[in-house]
């Protein structure tokens, strides 16, 4: 009868665990999509003010301001990709711990 407790303890252990380790990779895709909107506003900024300034005579800043947006669109839609994957395997492992829920109520009968 001791054993049962135990592996409750344990359970409940790796279900915080799992949920700790969803929370990060949330964390991460808010990261994600954060680094995902500088390119965005900047690029609408560049369009916005592109009545005040001749291509032409800005060209080198230009370019690389579209280096810069292509580096932090591709570190933002990496980071966003990554996260998204992690969650799905999180969620996965959350569903193959269903069976902790029974183990769960076999305990609360007892009392």
């Amino acid at each position: 009868m001791s054993k049962e407790p135990q592996d409750l303890k344990t359970a409940l252990a790796l279900i915080r665990t799992i949920d700790a380790e969803k929370r990060t990779h949330l964390a991460e895709l808010r990261t994600g999509i954060g680094i995902l909107t500088i390119p965005m506003s900047l690029l609408t900024i560049l369009i916005a003010t592109s009545n005040y300034y001749s291509i032409d005579s800005v060209l080198s800043f230009v370019f690389g301001l579209v280096i810069g947006i292509i580096a932090l669109s591709s570190i933002g839609a990496y980071l966003v990709i990554k996260s998204l994957q992690k969650i799905k395997a999180t969620e996965k492992l959350r569903d193959s711990c269903k069976d902790v829920s029974g183990l769960i109520d076999e305990y609360q009968n007892s009392d």
